[in-house]
């Protein structure tokens, strides 16, 4: 799990000497290696989305983990898996920054996880600059029609709307009503 700049790029260091060392033994490769991205699944990453994204390709929000770590909760864990929410302000706001951070520098920013494959929150994930999401294929078709039925204009003043709140309660409302009212 990547926290700082510096892992980035001690990981490019090995990733392109690697590629050097296949080279020298003959194995074909392209001329451009395939981008390095970085998983964003930790508050420490979120916030220093700004200087990672200086070291990085892309990004892949993993809004499990974000979720878990940010929240202190193991959705695996019964006792306390109900305190889970991808939706709480504290990960939407980790995850807006992440977002941020790599929209400024015209880097691809995706979103992975459960969030990704629920067409519920695609309004929230679009208006906040999300293009890419990464799901499990069962989840594709009900997705894309999600996606085929929105105005980008209106799932950014959503999400505007979304990330004033405060009250975890009030977002599930927002989010649950996108649609059977104007945003």
């Amino acid at each position: 799990m990547v926290t700082n700049p510096s892992e980035v790029k001690q990981a490019r260091e090995i990733y392109e000497r690697v590629a050097k060392r296949l080279k020298r033994k003959g194995v074909h490769l392209p001329d451009k290696l395939p981008d390095l991205g970085v998983m964003i699944e930790t508050p420490g990453a979120a916030l220093a989305a700004d200087a990672i994204a200086l070291e990085a390709d892309f990004f892949a929000i993993g809004t499990n983990d974000l979720a878990m770590y940010t929240l202190a909760v193991d959705r695996a864990e019964a006792e306390v898996s109900h305190l889970y929410d991808p939706l709480h302000p504290a990960v939407l706001r980790l995850m807006q920054s992440a977002t941020e951070a790599a929209l400024r520098l015209r880097m691809p920013v995706s979103v992975c996880g459960e969030m990704a494959g629920n067409p519920r929150l695609v309004p929230l994930l679009l208006g906040l600059g999300i293009r890419s999401l990464s799901m499990n294929a069962s989840a594709i078709p009900r997705v894309k029609q999600a996606v085929r039925s929105l105005d980008i204009s209106d799932c950014a003043r959503f999400a505007r709307r979304v990330m004033e709140q405060s009250d975890p309660a009030r977002i599930h409302e927002l989010v649950m009503g996108f649609g059977t009212e104007k945003a």
